[in-house]
């Protein structure tokens, strides 16, 4: 009689998260920045697929002073989880939300008067004051006030006694693209103009912030008092910090995923076999063949069917055939002693790094992490 697997056992594809690399990724960036200017770590998107509440009590023990969601419901999963760190929702609240906000002491990043006014009612009926950071559009044109509506959003402030405006807040576009430096620059002088603003109004600004992790290391005029990195925390740098200055200091930081699989199944074939779906591939040789079990439903992106590259005992085997939805295959002749539970990585240390990963794909290494789906465990090492 076969033996049946225990309900409790998975497959062997999982993402292993490293805490240790996440806490020694804000300490790198705390020591660049300095003891002036504090750090907002951002765990939006599950934290760029690492794990929001872990990522998050692991940032709020290594000394973020706040957290960085991109949605109220973000948000309420961390309080309900005792976070207790300051949140920042950075992308302000929708048509009904201002009561989440306010219950749960979220602060939400204004992007239009209407806001303030929502808010302002919402504390006034539940009794309890809101705290809110403006943000100004200085050029990124996505959200955030016009230069010509802070006059009227600082006269709504004054009217508004019930939400207290402690921060102000705009978003450096092209902080990773050398060749606008002169655009980054007039943003931050934008920026630094309208908190002056801000200040004769009589609105005393507690955080002034403009730079995600590229503006935060190739900008140092551009950090305000508070930093707001999210791929670096991840050891994400590859491809957002400025290439080609020379003049920056170098900031080492760890990836914090390793993304891996194990083998399923083995076989050896002779030249001229077809493999996968639509006979993409055929082999020019007898070859060793290796299928293991994730696929594009796991966040192993299509694109890279005959294309991408997986380690396997620390040599690189390319992907052959077409990513299935839940299966890849993967020729491993050149590999040596393959045997049947042998570990696969997707990405990370042994393997293709996210920045690899993100270029044979088009794309860039913090949607590689964030495209690792949901029905992948993440497993917490240390």
């Amino acid at each position: 009689m076969t033996e049946c697997l225990p309900v409790t056992a998975t497959r062997p594809t999982r993402a292993e998260i490293s805490r240790s690399a996440m806490r020694h990724n804000l300490g790198a960036i705390r020591a660049l920045v300095g003891p002036a200017v504090e750090v907002l770590a951002v765990v939006k998107a599950d934290a760029y697929g690492h794990g929001l509440v872990e990522a998050a009590r692991v940032f709020a023990d290594a000394g973020a002073a706040w957290l960085g969601v991109a949605l109220p419901e973000e948000g309420v999963v961390l309080r309900e989880s005792g976070i207790e760190l300051p949140i920042l929702c950075l992308g302000g609240f929708w048509r009904a939300q201002e009561g989440i906000v306010v219950e749960h002491r979220l602060t939400p990043a204004i992007s239009r008067l209407d806001q303030i006014e929502r808010l302002e009612t919402e504390a006034r009926r539940l009794g309890t004051p809101a705290t809110a950071h403006i943000k100004i559009d200085t050029g990124m044109g996505r959200l955030g006030l016009a230069l010509a509506d802070v006059g009227p959003a600082l006269e709504l402030l004054g009217r508004s006694p019930n939400v207290l405006c402690d921060g102000l807040m705009t978003h450096l576009s092209s902080c990773d693209s050398p060749a606008l430096e002169a655009f980054t620059n007039g943003q931050i002088e934008a920026f630094d103009s309208t908190a002056e603003s801000f200040e004769r109004a009589g609105v005393a600004l507690r955080w002034r912030h403009l730079a995600p992790s590229a503006g935060l290391h190739a900008y140092p005029s551009g950090r305000g008092n508070l930093v707001r990195p999210g791929a670096l925390l991840y050891g994400l740098k590859g491809d957002i910090l400025s290439p080609g200055r020379a003049d920056l200091p170098d900031l080492d930081v760890w990836p914090a995923m390793r993304f891996v699989s194990r083998i399923e199944h083995l076989k050896t074939v002779p030249a001229y076999t077809p493999l996968g779906y639509g006979c993409t591939f055929r082999t020019t040789r007898e070859s060793r063949i290796a299928t293991f079990p994730a696929g594009y439903a796991d966040g192993l992106r299509r694109v890279l069917s005959n294309r991408g590259e997986v380690g396997v005992r620390g040599v690189r085997a390319p992907i052959v055939g077409r990513v299935s939805m839940d299966l890849t295959i993967v020729d491993v002749t050149d590999v040596g002693e393959v045997e049947l539970g042998d570990e696969v990585v997707i990405v990370g240390p042994g393997g293709p790094s996210a920045e690899e990963f993100a270029a044979v794909a088009g794309s860039i290494s913090y949607e590689v992490t964030c495209g690792v789906s949901a029905r992948v465990p993440r497993v917490y090492v240390d």
